[in-house]
């Protein structure tokens, strides 16, 4: 099963995932055969990827956020959504319902923690954008699970692990408090525009900090997770050391998830060029430190990965290389664009030979 841009998607393809609406409704069932017509369809209501079946994937992969909880997450988040539009409205604040709803997206989250915990495909569980007003709660999912994964391979202990996925859902509260044509403003925001948006961390901050019992470490992630190691970040231009480590994790995961996601105005970066934006601002904007623990985290080239070689053949990532990920065994489908009988070519053997570039399809199938 591979994931493809619904503009590949082609009549008679076998969707290798069910679809759901940001509402837990199903839109197709997994196994179906998709027409013209459906694939027309899942563009119109801005579905931008799908997993697929095809002669060239193996992989079965499980997901971590099953439909139900995702609706419950939604749900829930919501709520919140709309008690903070009262408060702005108002001024004033049910705390009571606050803290019920924080308290129940935490309990779910603690769930899915585990799961994540033990994930070995965890880009295949990054979250879908199916509408795009969910896009803040998708963003937020696959934040917490990417800093679960990068915190279980430095060794956190649950209970820091717990606080960091806390917050990291949290993260962007804040947004709920700028107006909703600025967030979804499909193109560049102007200054003014900018500076409203930048405001989004110290209002989640103190939402959270005066409304919840939430851990101040899990609280401080709203606040400074675009805080930069060179200063240069916001609210408080802190400095290296000044941000907290949980901070600084989430905040190249907000970065990386962004990269790598659909929006209606631009389609996501392959993960392999979103890893190589991340070193190419290493040192200046993020902890090198914490950008490798990331890449050591985070495999950019997982099984089933159709690609081309430097040297023009095309294959698929056969066996991923858990030391170097970008060394992986390649089986080989293609040569100068015509259709070879498979074989398969370890990059470890061939320093000379990379891997060019991610594909969707293959040149001699078009």
């Amino acid at each position: 099963m591979r994931k493809i841009p619904i503009e590949y998607a082609k009549e008679g393809d076998l969707l290798g995932r069910t679809l759901y609406n940001n509402l837990g409704c199903m839109l197709l069932r997994e196994g179906i055969r998709l027409t013209e017509k459906s694939i027309s369809k899942l563009k119109s209501i801005g579905c931008f990827s799908i997993y697929i079946k095809d002669r060239y994937t193996e992989e079965i992969i499980e997901e971590i956020i099953k439909p139900k909880t995702m609706n419950r997450i939604h749900s829930l988040q919501e709520n919140l959504k709309n008690i903070i539009i009262d408060f702005n409205n108002s001024g004033k604040v049910d705390a009571k319902k606050v803290d019920t709803n924080v308290r129940n997206i935490n309990e779910i989250i603690n769930e899915i923690v585990c799961d994540v915990l033990f994930s070995k495909n965890i880009l295949e569980n990054l979250v879908n954008i199916s509408i795009y007003d969910d896009y803040t709660m998708n963003h937020s999912l696959n934040v917490m699970m990417l800093s679960t994964v990068i915190a279980r391979d430095k060794n956190f202990n649950m209970k820091e692990i717990k606080k960091l996925a806390t917050g990291c859902i949290f993260h962007d509260i804040g947004k709920t408090f700028i107006p909703i044509e600025i967030i979804n403003k499909p193109g560049k925001l102007t200054i003014e525009e900018f500076e409203i948006v930048k405001t989004h961390s110290e209002k989640g901050y103190e939402f959270l900090k005066n409304y919840t019992d939430l851990p101040m470490t899990s609280i401080n992630i709203a606040l400074c997770h675009h805080e930069r190691e060179n200063g240069s970040g916001y609210p408080r231009n802190l400095l290296g050391e000044e941000i907290h480590i949980f901070s600084k994790i989430a905040s190249i995961c907000d970065v990386f998830d962004a990269l790598i996601s659909d929006r209606p105005y631009r389609r996501g970066a392959p993960v392999n060029e979103a890893m190589e934006y991340l070193f190419a601002a290493g040192g200046d904007e993020f902890s090198i430190e914490t950008i490798k623990a990331f890449s050591e985290s985070i495999n950019i080239f997982p099984k089933d990965t159709l690609v081309s070689l430097s040297d023009g053949r095309e294959g698929i990532i056969y066996e991923a290389n858990n030391e170097i990920h970008s060394r992986p065994k390649i089986m080989i489908y293609g040569e100068d664009k015509k259709e070879v009988n498979t074989y398969v070519v370890d990059l470890m053997d061939y320093n000379n030979i990379i891997i060019d570039k991610v594909l969707y399809e293959f040149s001699f199938s078009k």
